[in-house]
C-alpha cells in the first residue's frame, strides 16, 4: 500500500510538473495550483546539485518560503524518492540530499536551456574568446546527451529556432532593465508563432498604449530590441525591451514571412536601429592598425593593409549614428574616408559635444 501511494505521488508530480511548465494559454489561472509542484521540482533540482546537502533554513532561503513550508516540501519529496538521505554535521545540523540519478525522466534541460548555452557560445565566438566558446560548446553537447531521446527530436527544432530569433547587434554597451516576466514570454510567443499584447511606452512618463504584435525575434547589443509586425502592418518595426511594460500571448497563431530572415535583417545595420545601407571605409592609423585586425566591425567587413601600416576596413551597413558612436571610441586613430555623410554626421557630432562640454567648463569657471 505504501509503494501505491508513494507511486501514485510520483505520477501525480510528474503530471504536474509537465503542466506547470507548458501550460495551455487558455489555462493560465490553472496555473496557480501546481505552483507547489514547481517548488518541488526547484528544490529537487536544488538537493540534487549539492554534495554537501541543504538544511531546511538554506531549503527555505533557496525557495523563499518559510521554515514550516520548507519541512512540509522536503517531507514531500522523501515520500516520493526513498533514495533521498540526511546526514547531520559536527553541530548537529540535519542536511538532506537526493542523488543525481534519482532524477532521470522527471528533470531535463528545456530547448531554452539549450539555446540560452549555445547563444553564449556564439557571443563569445563573435568576441573572439575561443576557450569559453570552446566550454560553452561542450556544455550544450552535455545537455543535449543528457536528454531523452525523443525529448531531444522534439526539442532541436525548437533549440534551432530560438537561436535564429536571437540576433547579436555588433557594438557592445550596457544592458538596460526588463521587466520581469518579458523575455520569457517573448521567447515563448517566437517559437510558437503566437500573437502577443504589449504595454509599450514611447518615452519615460508616457501612459503605456497597448499593440499587439507578430514577434519575429530579439536582437541585443545597447539596448534589447524585439523584431516584430503590428498585426495588419506589412513594415517590421524595432520594439525597445526596456519599454516593454508587460507582455502576455494570446490564443492566437500567425503565418511567418517566408521572406524573413533575422540574420539578414541585422545584418543590414552597423548595430541594431535600421536604415538604407551604405559604402563604410575606414583608415586606422599604424599604431591603431594591429588592434583594428582584431575586431570585426561588421560581417560584411574585408581589411588591407596599406603601405604605410596603416589598415583600410571596408563594409556595408546602414546605422550611421550608432556607427559614429562606436568611432568615437578610437578617438585619432580612426579617419573615415567614406561616406562623405557619415563624415559630416561625425563633424557636426563632435562639434555639438565639444560646445556642451565647453560651456559647462565655462559656467563652472565663472562661478567659482
Amino acid at each position: 500500500m505504501a509503494a501505491k501511494s508513494r507511486a501514485g505521488l510520483k505520477t501525480e508530480l510528474y503530471f504536474q510538473i509537465g503542466w506547470s511548465l507548458w501550460p495551455p494559454v487558455q489555462c493560465r489561472e490553472s496555473r496557480m495550483r501546481y505552483a507547489p509542484a514547481e517548488r518541488l521540482l526547484r528544490l529537487a533540482r536544488s538537493l540534487a546539485a549539492t554534495s554537501m546537502g541543504l538544511t531546511l533554513d538554506e531549503m527555505a532561503a533557496e525557495l523563499g518560503v518559510g521554515r514550516r513550508t520548507a519541512e512540509r516540501l522536503c517531507a514531500s519529496l522523501a515520500a516520493i524518492f526513498p533514495q533521498m538521505t540526511f546526514k547531520d554535521d559536527d553541530e548537529r545540523v540535519r542536511g538532506w540530499r537526493l542523488p543525481g540519478s534519482a532524477l532521470i525522466g522527471v528533470v531535463e534541460p528545456g530547448a531554452e536551456v539549450v539555446a540560452a548555452v549555445e547563444s553564449a557560445a556564439r557571443d563569445y565566438e563573435a568576441k573572439g574568446n575561443e576557450d569559453r566558446e570552446e566550454l560553452l560548446r561542450k556544455a550544450a553537447e552535455i545537455l543535449r546527451a543528457v536528454m531523452n531521446p525523443d525529448a531531444l527530436r522534439r526539442a532541436t527544432r525548437d533549440i534551432a529556432a530560438l537561436m535564429e530569433a536571437e540576433g547579436i547587434a555588433m557594438r557592445p554597451g550596457p544592458r538596460p532593465l526588463v521587466a520581469a516576466g518579458v523575455l520569457p514570454t517573448l521567447q515563448r510567443a517566437i517559437l510558437a508563432m503566437q500573437f502577443i499584447v504589449v504595454r509599450y511606452a514611447r518615452t519615460e512618463g508616457d501612459e503605456a498604449a497597448m499593440r499587439i504584435l507578430c514577434p519575429y525575434g530579439i536582437l541585443y547589443g545597447g539596448r534589447g530590441w524585439l523584431v516584430a509586425l503590428v498585426e495588419g502592418l506589412p513594415e517590421m518595426r524595432l520594439w525597445r525591451l526596456d519599454r516593454i511594460v508587460s507582455a502576455d500571448l494570446l490564443d492566437r497563431n500567425f503565418s511567418p514571412r517566408e521572406d524573413f530572415s533575422l540574420a539578414s535583417y541585422a545584418a543590414q545595420s552597423f548595430g541594431v536601429l535600421q536604415e538604407e545601407p551604405v559604402d563604410v571605409e575606414l583608415r586606422f592609423t599604424p599604431e591603431a592598425a594591429d588592434d583594428a585586425g582584431r575586431w570585426c566591425l561588421h560581417p560584411s567587413q574585408t581589411t588591407e593593409r596599406e603601405p604605410d601600416g596603416s589598415r583600410t576596413v571596408r563594409f556595408h551597413a546602414g546605422g550611421m549614428k550608432e556607427m559614429c558612436l562606436h568611432l568615437l571610441t578610437c578617438g585619432e586613430t580612426v579617419s573615415i574616408h567614406h561616406p562623405p555623410q557619415l563624415q559630416e554626421m561625425m563633424a557636426e557630432m563632435t562639434s555639438v559635444l565639444a560646445r556642451h562640454h565647453s560651456s559647462i567648463d565655462l559656467l563652472a569657471g565663472a562661478s567659482s
